[in-house]
């Protein structure tokens, strides 16, 4: 075989792998030309004038500069002196072998990248003394156009950025932050996340075969390098990933996400949940074995005891279990006279109930956030879900389980100032409270005047249960107007909001503004003499006042009998787990609505963890409508209402203005 033969193999075999991407070897170029002059059997390549016979400019060019030259293919580095497969004759398969075993021994070191159009010539000529010409033929090859660049060094910087950012995402970005992704974009949790499933997935795949391949090659590594998803671990949803990866919390790393991608006035409207959450928090019910517990209903009066209830009417005492007519009248003791109409109710409960035969409640629109109905589960038996030992609980109308006094108070509000507004809405918008008050300047949000104690839902702060309060320590007499401004708005479900009011009387009023808020929504002109609002000028389109409403079957503004009184679930059988609710139990009174049956401060401690689920299990496993419950009115014993209760006795009827 003639060397130009060999040429004209290395030739072919440097275009076929040139199709593709192009690497080179960590190899010195003058080294590989000495290799290359070794590489021949001793006696194959003679002197020549002054050199070898294989020496040669030219050559030397081409080894030098494509002699390093390797494709990837199926994974494995091919060089172009591989020619194991084919009879090379003379030394050049010598030659190729060698040179061959040399380049694949070498680490990979970078992209090929030339600003040269070409190396070596296929052949020239000499004229020699007398006459003849001779050929001479060499090593050459064209760079094709994929493989050039007019600036070399800035694609191979490039490629070593790619390369380098590629190896940490596959070592640094925790499997399982990957699927929580994929899983927050698949149930729509995360906001535009369907732009970004496909780098996910596809990097996950990559992911997958490097964490499977024990001795992973940096062939594989360098063949995809350059793939669209080298470089996603520096991409938004990449930084995701990452926060994640790094122990960052999931509803923090989401939150952070969020800035990036989204409008200002975006956010979404549901808890972030993973199905492996899900897993784990179901593991969790079902090694406590509570499946059946999440199963919820409305409370009926079959399912009281007596050892719940404070009273209950004639027509229901039938219907109570353990034999309560006869356990309670059994315990009925003398009735101690009232000192008056007013009257605290624990004093009512021990004084009055005992005595009485019928009561009716006088409801009033200051109570639209009192009703209550009373939830159980729908298998006796269930295990224990809550913190306190039965199944029972409660839910206010609003899927709530306080009211806004209480929430204002956990956010560190004062609720005993002399004069109080109180505001709560249900989403995530930033809604702010301001006061125009007699002789000081406005209050909100940039003056709060160490009056607007508590201000939600502003800046990067989110909540669906957010308040406002603004506390008058000592008000001044005069006219104090109030109004509600929309400073951002990120939502379009569960709008509006309630307003809550407290004097120095102890009486607190509640009105609810039922449509979106835009700009400025006033809530009202209040006169306030001594602490006392003695004149009140309301938005006409707050529900509340002195306009009669129905809610749940029972007319507001109007006395409406009482079937039965007992405390809140957490309060039976003695126990004092939390807030103590007393209901009052309504006749024809009817929840219109699914309400909850579990509530993430209701649970048990060792489902605490797994809150986020709960928190979506909650409103998925709501109570359906029945036409038997126990609904009426609540109070809490953190709250202060007064409600007027007439009771009929044998001494007569008499009414009581009851302060919880």
């Amino acid at each position: 075989m003639s060397f130009h033969t060999f040429a004209s193999m290395i030739h072919g075999r440097y275009n076929e792998l040139a199709k593709g991407e192009l690497y080179v070897v960590d190899v010195n170029p003058d080294d590989l030309w000495a290799h290359y002059l070794q590489s021949f059997p001793e006696g194959s390549n003679p002197i020549y004038r002054v050199n070898t016979e294989h020496d040669c400019s030219c050559c030397r060019h081409f080894i030098k500069n494509l002699g390093p030259v390797v494709g990837i293919v199926d994974g494995k580095v091919q060089t172009i002196w591989d020619f194991a497969a084919k009879n090379l004759y003379g030394p050049y398969q010598v030659v190729a072998n060698s040179m061959h075993d040399y380049i694949v021994s070498r680490p990979l070191k970078t992209i090929f990248r030339s600003k040269e159009r070409s190396y070596g010539v296929e052949k020239n000529h000499e004229t020699t003394f007398d006459g003849p010409v001779i050929t001479y033929y060499h090593f050459h090859g064209k760079v094709h156009e994929r493989h050039y660049s007019a600036t070399p060094d800035a694609a191979r910087g490039e490629f070593n950025a790619a390369l380098q950012v590629f190896t940490r995402g596959l070592k640094e970005l925790a499997p399982e932050a990957l699927q929580t992704v994929l899983d927050l974009i698949d149930s729509k949790a995360l906001y535009r996340g369907e732009e970004h499933r496909a780098a996910v997935a596809a990097f996950q795949a990559l992911q997958k075969h490097y964490n499977d391949v024990l001795l992973i090659s940096d062939e594989w590594r360098f063949a995809n390098a350059m793939t669209p998803y080298s470089r996603f671990r520096n991409t938004v949803i990449g930084t995701l990933v990452q926060d994640l990866s790094d122990g960052v919390e999931l509803e923090q790393a989401v939150r952070s996400f969020e800035v990036k991608v989204a409008p200002t006035n975006y956010k979404r409207t549901t808890a972030l949940i993973t199905p492996k959450m899900i897993e784990q928090a179901m593991d969790k019910v079902a090694e406590l074995g509570l499946r059946d517990a999440l199963e919820r209903r409305h409370a009926v009066i079959y399912d009281t005891s007596v050892n719940n209830v404070l009273w209950v009417c004639g027509s229901s005492r039938p219907k109570m279990k353990d034999g309560l007519v006869e356990s309670l009248m059994g315990s009925v003791k003398p009735a101690k006279e009232p000192k008056g109409t007013d009257i605290g109710i624990e004093e009512f409960m021990s004084s009055v109930l005992p005595t009485a035969e019928s009561m009716q409640l006088f409801v009033k629109n200051s109570h639209l956030g009192n009703f209550v109905t009373i939830t159980a589960p729908v298998h006796a038996d269930a295990g224990r879900l809550f913190k306190w030992d039965n199944g029972f609980a409660w839910s206010y109308d609003g899927n709530v389980t306080d009211s806004i006094r209480e929430k204002v108070k956990k956010a560190g509000g004062n609720v005993d100032a002399k004069l109080r507004f109180s505001l709560a809405w249900f989403n995530h918008d930033d809604l702010d409270f301001h006061c125009q008050p007699p002789g000081l300047r406005e209050i909100a949000y940039f003056d709060k005047q160490g009056i607007l104690d508590v201000d939600m839902n502003a800046g990067t702060g989110r909540t669906r249960e957010p308040v406002e309060n603004l506390a008058f320590k000592t008000p001044r007499d005069g006219r104090y107007t109030v109004w509600v401004h929309q400073f951002s708005r990120r939502e379009t479900t569960d709008v509006g909001f309630t307003v809550q009011i407290a004097d120095a009387t102890g009486a607190v009023q509640e009105y609810s503004y039922d449509h979106a808020v835009a700009g400025d929504v006033m809530v009202g002109e209040f006169l306030v003499d001594a602490g006392r609002i003695v004149e009140a000028k309301l938005n006409p389109k707050l529900k509340g006042g002195g306009v009669a409403q129905e809610k749940w079957g029972v007319k507001t503004e109007s006395l409406v009998p009482v079937r039965t009184v007992m405390l809140s679930p957490n309060h039976w059988d003695g126990q004092r787990v939390g807030n103590k609710h007393w209901f009052f139990l309504l006749e024809g009174c009817r929840a219109d609505e699914p309400m909850r049956g579990i509530y993430n401060e209701f649970l048990r401690s060792e489902l605490e963890q797994h809150r986020k689920v709960f928190e979506i299990l909650g409103s998925k496993t709501k109570c359906p409508v029945t036409d038997d419950q126990l609904s009426g009115l609540g109070f809490s014993s953190t709250r202060g209402d007064v409600v007027t209760i007439a009771v009929k006795s044998s001494a007569g009827t008499r009414q009581y203005n009851v302060t919880f």
